[in-house]
């Protein structure tokens, strides 16, 4: 063995989760439906993810509440996917959609942060670190985990994507759509990612809030990733943190934010970077970098989304 190869520092091994689904009930089930059949966000987030990662040990767990056969047939295109729940359970889930009677459909499926958590638990202990992913988040440099994972490697509890754009209505965290934390700190946190949040604190607001809350109530620091684009079609949708992890926000929902007043302007926005993005996401990327003309037929922001602030909670 080669000097160099033998003094190789060793990455580490990462486990990264993601939650596959769309609103499959309500008025819009069914356009919905379509939607995330013509738009595959998971497809796009999976092939990110290997593109990206070269070079890395890394699994991805994925807790799929789509039921769509087309959905699960993209994931075992993987090697490295490993998908949750098991064929029987999508077989009854898409069984009890046609149901009349809707709670039935959902004991077949979980909630964002309580899938999470499923995933959470299921990630063995020769994995030292843990990364979740929206299915519309995805990296978009090839040194995306190192950012990540240096940032905990130099004392930060938590590094990840700083949701901060609808401060102060929602206190800023670091949000699940790009979020890093050892495995061993998170269980020793004992804080899920849904349950057991306090009410008198007011941080239960978003998923991944009360963990980014819990670690600096301890004293710990967060490594807050930075929106960066150049160009900004939304004050949320369409976000790149820290020049490495592209977040759409709402990609398989209807647009619809807490702080926003014009839902019409939102859909518009969210539906024209959506096309962009299956249609040429580095030519996407470069828009919104600010690298190439913008062609996309949208008006930019004027005003500059805020500055990443230290989390005061």
């Amino acid at each position: 063995m080669s000097t160099s190869t033998a003094t190789q520092r060793v990455r580490p091994r990462v486990a990264i989760l993601i939650v596959n689904g769309y609103a499959r009930r309500g008025r819009w089930a069914r356009q919905n439906r379509a939607q995330a059949l013509q738009y595959p966000w998971i497809e796009l987030c999976l092939r990110q993810v290997e593109r990206c990662s070269q070079g890395w040990d890394y699994e991805v767990f994925v807790f799929d509440n789509s039921h769509l056969h087309q959905h699960r047939r993209i994931m075992r295109r993987y090697q490295r996917v490993r998908v949750l729940p098991r064929d029987w359970i999508a077989a009854l889930g898409r069984v009890a959609n046609r149901l009349p009677v809707r709670r039935v459909g959902r004991l077949l499926e979980r909630s964002h942060p309580t899938a999470l958590d499923h995933l959470a638990h299921r990630v063995s202990s020769d994995f030292d670190y843990i990364v979740t992913l929206d299915n519309d988040s995805f990296p978009v440099r090839e040194d995306w985990l190192d950012v990540l994972i240096s940032e905990c490697e130099q004392g930060a509890a938590v590094s990840g994507v700083y949701r901060n754009e609808m401060a102060p209505a929602i206190h800023p965290f670091i949000h699940v759509s790009g979020f890093c934390v050892r495995r061993d700190d998170l269980q020793a946190l004992n804080v899920s990612f849904g349950r057991g949040l306090r009410q008198d604190v007011g941080y239960n607001q978003d998923v991944g809030q009360k963990i980014t809350y819990e670690f600096t109530r301890g004293g710990r620091t967060i490594a807050p990733l930075q929106r960066s684009n150049r160009v900004n079609f939304h004050f949320l949708i369409g976000g790149i943190y820290g020049d490495v992890i592209y977040h759409h926000g709402a990609g398989s929902r209807r647009a619809s934010f807490w702080t926003s007043s014009d839902r019409a302007a939102d859909e518009r926005i969210s539906a024209t970077l959506r096309d962009a993005a299956f249609s040429d996401l580095d030519h996407l990327i470069a828009v919104l970098r600010g690298q190439t003309a913008d062609d996309l037929g949208l008006e930019p922001l004027t005003a500059q989304p805020p500055e990443a602030r230290p989390a005061s909670i």
